[in-house]
């Protein structure tokens, strides 16, 4: 087993992952290496095809059927760590639980107490905009506040790990432009790591200190993009991102 560096949260080494569909043997992902530093964010991003949803279900412990390693805080990855969190596409809300019970479900099933839960998650539908939502159905919601409570209820684990697998794909651009730099103050407010799936590159550019770009099936590392500028006001804005958006996509187009 490797040694990470202190500073390190999540080591990948050699990762491939296969699977059998209709017969066949079908690689998802090969010989795939990288690191996420404590308190960094990366995104990973590539054509569909790619396995990079594969990749977050691994780094979640829900996908334990593959070759290498992958370390979380120095320690094989395993189901059930209680400091990591998921967001999926779908948001994962049950339609017949209101807000309130949708963003405290992990507290409950983990068996805190109203109390505390309540404690816990007011201050987080307060920064969501969801306070005044609490009793509202996922059906009376918009796309953009039911995301938000996915994002509640995964802040109220008080992860140090949160992973999220094309969270915005399905929104219009101003409500995902929105809730991105929701995520992102969020981030920069405490020491959490952030890993995000996502098939755009202006969000990969806006989001990830760390870009992996991933190859068309089965997923391979094609590059590792350092953007430092991620956090700076206006980043959107810039020369800088606009450079970083041309060599993201040179790059992906280089293997289509």
């Amino acid at each position: 087993m490797s040694s990470p560096a202190k500073d390190t949260m999540v080591q990948v080494n050699g990762l491939s992952v296969a699977y059998w569909h209709q017969g066949a043997r079908v690689k998802a992902l090969e010989e795939v290496t990288f690191t996420i530093p404590k308190g960094g964010t990366c995104s990973i991003i590539g054509p569909s095809g790619s396995g990079k949803s594969t990749l977050l279900y691994v780094l979640s412990g829900l996908m334990d059927n593959f070759s290498g390693e992958v370390l979380i805080e120095g320690k094989p990855v395993s189901r059930g760590r209680r400091k990591t969190a998921l967001i999926l596409q779908d948001y994962g809300l049950l339609p017949w639980k209101r807000v309130w019970d949708n963003a405290a479900l992990g507290l409950t099933i983990r068996g805190v107490s109203n109390k505390e839960i309540e404690d816990i998650l007011g201050p987080i539908l307060q920064e969501l905009g969801l306070w005044e939502l609490r009793d509202r159905f996922p059906a009376q919601l918009s796309g953009g506040q039911r995301q938000r409570t996915g994002i509640a209820r995964a802040l109220a684990l008080k992860p140090d790990l949160l992973l999220m697998d094309e969270p915005f794909s399905a929104l219009d651009a101003l409500t995902r432009e929105a809730l991105q730099q929701q995520v992102q103050r969020i981030w920069s407010k405490g020491n959490m790591s952030v890993a995000l799936v996502t098939h755009s590159i202006e969000e990969a550019i806006f989001l990830g200190q760390r870009i992996i770009v991933l190859s068309p099936n089965p997923g391979r590392l094609m590059a590792i993009v350092d953007n430092p500028l991620v956090g700076q006001k206006d980043y959107r804005k810039t020369k800088e991102f606009y450079e970083m958006a041309t060599k993201v996509r040179g790059i992906l187009e280089s293997d289509s």
